[in-house]
């Protein structure tokens, strides 16, 4: 079942109903639902789609040639010969030519990205909707994004597909409380795939046992594949990636617990960056700070390196009970940094920037933080999130407003506190006087 995605499919409607050529790239990490998103498109337009496969490049040729011909085992065609066969046949009204798992055609023969880029200068006067798709974030941006490519003066548009947010999961989980959903989200994040494994017939244990823990389990292994897809040597990233997991966030933490140069350590962690696996954060009233750090991004990676690698990948079936525990036991501390990236997710409908806020209290001496802090329209958002089991105190709601006094802004500045569990009285009669805005998990689960 397709769910979603209104946004994407409304502008690549709203183009294919336009007049002219139109060339739009589809990229996003592997699962994110590229290709469900491309045959939703497609389904009632004229098109042709192919999707590469890991081989040679004659062996791809030879797969698209039996896609126009509609043929098995047609004979090989050179791609340029193969991309006019497709426009004489369409090009006389508006057609979509598809190539999904882009990267694995370049693999194969890196020239046919200039092949492409020569047909479609040969054919700008066209109704032609061309687009590729990929997984390998390397390779989609080299290719065809960055600056470098042939292609990057041609798209008309682009879309670059995100996991889902924490809102979204209650069409993927609707018999689960919004307490179930929050692990579920912490465990596997936003992506449709992993998310069409759980099933809200099940509990919770039944299904972080037989979709993570068990060793036969397509999510207890996907993290290799993930990293295989992007790096041919992915042992040093497993490193580093394992390294952020367990709490070393600056560069000088990393190298010494991986054991390698700190210059290694930041060409790594800027291949990480560009693939969106970490991402690097200073405070957000001093973004060109030397104070930063560095998280793990993606939330199916970041539980993955926390609770199952190494440990976990290969756990016997008489220890998937104690293996569950074991993850229990830090669940409730975990799911209080998901909870930020879900308050996160909610501020930023609305705030162009989205980050957090940390630095020394000049009276005390004393680090002092702000777990989610954001620029909004003419103002600065600054927000507590607590993800506890008791109704939070006016103390939280004390400790924002002393905290956002520290913060160096000469914008307005608007407080939230988010709660997992409600408000304590004293709380709400301390936050309304103070103009401080108070959430709970049901306001932010319900936020679309």
């Amino acid at each position: 079942m397709f769910y979603g995605r209104e946004g994407e499919l409304a502008e690549l409607d709203r183009r294919y109903n336009s007049k002219g050529f139109q060339f739009i790239p589809i990229y996003g990490r592997r699962r994110v639902g590229k290709t469900a998103l491309i045959d939703e498109f497609i389904k009632d337009k004229v098109a042709v789609k192919f999707t590469a496969v890991k081989g040679s490049h004659s062996t791809n040729m030879r797969l698209l040639a039996s896609i126009v011909f509609g043929v098995k085992n047609a004979p090989v065609m050179n791609f340029e010969d193969i991309l006019e066969v497709i426009h004489s046949r369409y090009g006389k009204s508006r057609y979509v030519f598809v190539i999904d798992e882009y990267p694995y055609l370049v693999k194969s023969d890196e020239s046919v990205t200039g092949i492409l880029n020569n047909f479609i200068e040969s054919h700008l006067d066209s109704d032609a909707f061309i687009i590729l798709s990929g997984s390998s974030m390397n390779i989609m941006k080299t290719q065809i994004l960055g600056n470098q490519s042939p292609l990057y003066g041609r798209r008309t548009g682009q879309i670059k597909l995100s996991p889902f947010s924490f809102a979204d999961m209650r069409q993927f989980l609707p018999g689960y409380s919004d307490e179930e959903r929050m692990a579920v989200y912490g465990l596997v994040g936003g992506i449709p795939w992993y998310l069409s494994f759980f099933d809200s017939g099940k509990s919770l244990k039944e299904n972080i046992i037989g979709n993570l823990l068990n060793p036969y389990a397509v999510l207890n292994k996907e993290a290799t594949l993930l990293f295989a897809e992007e790096f041919e040597s992915p042992v040093a990233y497993y490193d580093v990636i394992s390294s952020i997991a367990k709490g070393h966030n600056r560069v000088g933490e990393i190298a010494t617990a991986v054991g390698l140069q700190t210059s290694r350590i930041s060409v790594l962690l800027k291949e990480l960056i560009m693939l969106e696996i970490i991402e690097k954060r200073s405070p957000i009233d001093d973004p060109k700070s030397k104070r930063t750090i560095y998280r793990i991004k993606d939330h199916y990676l970041r539980a993955y390196f926390m609770f199952i690698y190494p440990d976990k990948v290969e756990v016997s079936r008489d220890r998937l009970e104690d293996a569950y525990a074991d993850i229990m036991e830090d669940m409730e501390t975990y799911l209080g940094h998901v909870f930020e990236d879900v308050c996160s997710e909610y501020v930023g409908k609305t705030c162009r920037e989205v980050g957090t806020w940390w630095g020394t209290n000049p009276v005390t001496h004393e680090k002092e933080e702000i777990d989610v802090a954001a620029l909004g329209k003419g103002e600065m958002v600054l927000c507590e999130c607590k993800y506890r089991s008791e109704p939070t105190g006016k103390g939280v709601v004390e400790t924002l407003i002393r905290r956002s006094e520290l913060v160096n802004s000469n914008l307005p500045k608007r407080l939230m506190v988010f709660s997992r569990s409600g408000f304590t009285e004293d709380a709400l009669n301390m936050a309304d006087p103070n103009n401080v805005e108070l959430y709970t998990l049901d306001d932010v689960s319900r936020a679309r």
